[in-house]
């Protein structure tokens, strides 16, 4: 069996042994956005489209992110990195996309155990990036760290 060593990414971040990027869409209305939505890459793009209305998004609670990030980590290509049970300073980013029409601003609150750190607001036809980070067995911080227009 080969060992892995104290300098491998994943030694440093588990997030490494997911792929890099994942693209996923939403045309929900309002609500929860589920921890898959959330989660899955070191890179992950959500878009969120087909609303002419301003919408209030939430995000999943910080226990169902990182029992979706544990399951992803466990899931992997094997080897699945050692270690998957804390995932404190774990992180990723995520970018979430507003391709709404017309008045559909989006607002993101963070759900239990979730804490946006920055501006929390999406107009039409822009992005926002978070650098998402496990805090603790059962926080995660969202830390915005800039917007683009798609």
């Amino acid at each position: 069996m080969t060992t892995l060593g104290v300098f491998h990414d994943q030694f440093y971040n588990a997030i490494n042994v997911l792929p890099q990027s994942s693209y996923k869409a939403t045309t929900q209305n309002g609500g929860t956005l589920t921890a898959a939505n959330l989660t899955g890459a070191g890179d992950v793009y959500l878009a969120a489209s087909g609303q002419t209305a301003a919408q209030a998004l939430t995000t999943d609670t910080a226990a169902n992110i990182i029992s979706q990030l544990q399951f992803a980590l466990s899931s992997a290509v094997p080897p699945s990195p050692p270690g998957v049970t804390n995932l404190t300073n774990l992180t990723y980013t995520l970018t979430l996309i507003n391709n709404n029409t017309s008045s559909g601003a989006i607002t993101l609150t963070g759900g239990t155990g979730v804490t946006i750190t920055g501006t929390n607001t999406l107009s039409i036809t822009t992005s926002r990036i978070f650098v998402v980070t496990v805090t603790s067995p059962s926080t995660v911080t969202f830390q915005n760290v800039g917007s683009a227009t798609p």
